[in-house]
């Protein structure tokens, strides 16, 4: 949702835009259940006949005495949608967060952006409104640069059950967060993190602990060769003799040199071939 109030809805692949006006004194919609006087809608079809490109088809409906949300369920239940996708905008996000769920009762996957170099409260404090009124029925969670306080932290977000999460930027797990893992699959991006806490996580998890966890990833940057070292400490990984192709790492062995430099990467099922333990 942005300054000017839209929604996107993605129907594999056609994309519902919604574009709308309160009064015509262009006041703030306060919750999803007000009735706007003008809704202009747009369609984008996406083809590959030739290649990717897109059809769209711009009207606008009739004032109908239907609010946002009712419109919303409309288009849904046109496209016959189980499933819903939202995503927010923090420093954007001035709507009554629980009409947004009662208006997104199936929603499954849940993407939170907050882009400010420094969050102030209002940022805080709907980043955990968001969360809170959509984390328990959400199956996939994905923050970008989300501020994350100790009444809702790394921890409690990673036990929420969830099949995937995703951090991005701003937050730096510790030992602590990831020994509360209670996901199926885990991305962290772009994040700083303490090479020994990550050592000592992954040496338990090829004992057997995390057994729900399939999948972890995490992106970062290593300033030196031998950051590579304390990371693989006693984990016996074991070198593929070709470091560029993608078939080495399907060898049930693991590649030093194709990930050395400025970053590093891991995926569980390349670790699983690489772990003695395994």
């Amino acid at each position: 949702m942005h300054n000017r109030p839209e929604i996107y809805l993605d129907f594999g692949n056609i994309t519902v835009l919604f574009k709308w006006k309160m009064s015509e004194y262009n006041e703030e919609m306060k919750t999803i259940d007000d009735i706007p006087v003008k809704v202009d809608v747009s369609t984008a079809k996406e083809s590959q006949e030739f290649g990717p490109t897109f059809e769209r088809t711009e009207f606008t409906w009739s004032y109908q005495k239907k609010s946002i949300g009712e419109w919303v369920k409309h288009i849904c239940s046109i496209f016959r949608c189980e499933c819903y996708e939202a995503e927010f905008h923090i420093f954007e996000t001035r709507y009554e967060v629980q009409s947004l769920r009662n208006n997104f009762p199936k929603l499954r996957r849940l993407n939170v952006d907050c882009f400010a170099a420094e969050p102030n409260e209002h940022d805080i404090q709907t980043a955990q409104n968001v969360l809170r009124v959509f984390l328990p029925y959400a199956q996939s969670v994905l923050l970008n640069g989300v501020p994350l306080k100790e009444s809702l932290s790394f921890q409690h977000i990673g036990m929420a059950n969830l099949k995937e999460l995703e951090f991005g930027y701003s937050h730096y797990p510790k030992l602590d967060d990831l020994l509360t893992l209670n996901v199926e699959s885990c991305r962290i991006r772009k994040t700083r993190f303490s090479l020994r806490d990550l050592n000592r996580f992954f040496k338990m998890w090829t004992k057997g602990s995390f057994p729900k966890l399939q999948s972890l990833f995490v992106l970062g940057r290593l300033e030196k060769v031998s950051d590579w070292n304390l990371l693989l400490k006693g984990l016996n990984a074991e070198e593929t003799e070709n470091s560029q192709e993608l078939g080495g790492m399907e060898k049930n062995v693991f590649d030093k040199g194709f990930w050395r430099g400025l970053r590093y990467s891991m995926v569980s099922n390349w670790w699983k071939t690489c772990f003695s333990s395994y």
